[in-house]
This record gives C-alpha cells, structure tokens and sequence, in this order.
C-alpha cells in the first residue's frame, strides 16, 4: 500500500482536520517521516485521535502502521532519485557550520525515523534467541562489516561467544560451523548485498536462526531472515558512504546489547567488570 497514493486518493473526502494532516504529510514529506503522533498532532494542530482517524480512513491499521510505511516510501524515494549523486551529504561550498549542522540533523532524523519503525515484540524475540544461544555471529560487507566488528566486542565483554569477519571468504567458512543453538545476525542496510544474502542462505541451511539488520520494507534477506529488526534512513546508493543508515544499525545493535545485559545482569556483571579492568591495567 502506498501511501502518498492513499492520501491523494481519498484527499477529497477528507474533512477539513483531515486535509491538513494530509497537506502536511504530502507537502513535507521528509520532515513529517518518522514522526511521533504528538509531534504531528503539535504540528498540525490536531488532537491524536483526528490522527489516528486519519491513518483509519486511508486503510491503514492505525497511525503506526501509516508512518511505518510512510516513512518506508520517503526512503524509497529518496534512494530511487536520479538527482546527481551527493557524494558528500550536504551542498557544495557549504561552511563547516553548516556541514555539522547538517550531519547532526540528518544524524537524529535517522535515529527518530528508526525508533519509529522498531517492532517490541521483534527485538524481544531477537533478544531471548541470543540469550539462548552458544554462539553469535555477526556479518555484514563493508560499513556492515564495521557493525559487526563493533556488536562482537560488546558481546564478548559478557562473555558470549562472538563473531565477526571482513573477509567474504571467511564469512562462509564460519557460517558452515553453525548449528541450530546459534544466532548469526546479518547486517545490510539495502537488504540486498549478496554476499550477506549467501551467508544468511547457509545460516538457515545449518539451522542457525538468522536475524536480519535492514532498511525497512521488503527484501531479499528479511524475506528470508526468521527475526527481521528494520532501520530508516534518508541513504542515497550513491553516497561515499553510509551516514544515516550506520548510526541506525549502531542503535539497534546497542538496544540488543542493552536487553540483554538488563535481563542477565547479575550473571554478566562480573564480566564487565573483568573486561574494564583488563582494559584499564592495558591502557592506563
């Protein structure tokens, strides 16, 4: 369902609340995607249930189900454009003031498109399925490699067993040793890297449950993952490299991290305390 259609459709039956949340949402699209019900209702000058009327009457299920997609649409959009690519996030000849300026706000609107689209229920399974697990791994090619790198040294500071690869080759090699007591974690922003695309393919083959990092929506590997946890972000293809979209998978990485310690804290607590004071003796 798309929902840009669904508003332009059905704008003429709107009541006069209902056109302004539509002329809001269709006349500012990437500032309205990933926003909270409050903000929109501030914004627009609307109570919540107008709102969620609103989202009703377009045939969604509520207003976090709209914005899930809308959001969704904003990002396909903005990663289908033909526009010149934008190697460097912000316009030519910019000062560093605006540069910072414009890289924290794209930074935060990341961030808040991405809490908007996080399902509870999947980071709790997510969650239970690691704290279960003998063994996780977690894979990703390039920035998703850099991911990885980072959520296996959170792990492995409570003592569980991790890990991460650059290499393609290598990847393959550890996935093939998974077994069904396993988590490998897959992390690809597009959804479509194949070589993380393979990696998932052996990890379901092993048995392994494979839990899926991407952008939200459908795609190839969270159509094949068990537990698919989404980011949102403005990501261009073409940008030099991933912005928004890294600092969105961080946080995901980091609320399963978080939940786990939180559910096993007095069992790990040891085990961070090891792990600063082997880092402290190293380094101070």
């Amino acid at each position: 369902m798309d929902s840009h259609t669904e508003i332009r459709n059905a704008y003429a039956s709107f009541s006069k609340s209902q056109k302004r949340i539509a002329d809001y949402f269709l006349q500012n699209a990437h500032h309205a995607s990933g926003k909270t019900i409050d903000e929109v209702a501030e914004r627009v000058g609307v109570s919540t249930a107008t709102i969620v009327r609103f989202a009703r009457s377009i045939g969604f299920s509520g207003y976090r189900d709209f914005i899930m997609r809308f959001t969704a649409s904003v990002t396909e959009a903005n990663s289908g454009s033909d526009t010149m690519p934008n190697y460097l996030d912000a316009i030519p000849g910019d000062s560093i003031e605006q540069v910072i300026g414009h890289i924290f706000a794209t930074t935060k609107q990341s961030i808040e498109q991405t809490m908007t689209v996080t399902d509870e229920a999947s980071i709790a399974h997510a969650v239970e399925r690691m704290r279960k697990a003998k063994r996780i791994d977690f894979f990703g090619m390039s920035a998703g490699s850099i991911i990885a790198q980072d959520a296996q040294q959170k792990f492995l500071r409570i003592n569980k067993i991790s890990y991460a690869f650059s290499s393609s080759h290598i990847q393959a090699t550890a996935t093939s040793t998974l077994t069904p007591d396993d988590v490998c974690v897959v992390i690809s922003y597009s959804g479509e890297t194949t070589d993380t695309l393979r990696i998932a393919e052996i990890s379901k083959e092993k048995g392994a449950c494979v839990v899926s990092i991407t952008k939200y929506g459908d795609n190839s590997i969270s159509r094949l993952a068990d537990i698919n946890l989404f980011v949102s972000s403005l990501e261009s293809e073409f940008r030099s490299a991933a912005t928004g979209s890294r600092i969105s998978q961080l946080c995901i990485i980091d609320i399963l991290y978080t939940s786990l310690i939180s559910l096993e804290y007095d069992s790990v607590k040891q085990y961070l305390d090891d792990s600063r004071k082997a880092l402290k003796t190293k380094y101070k």
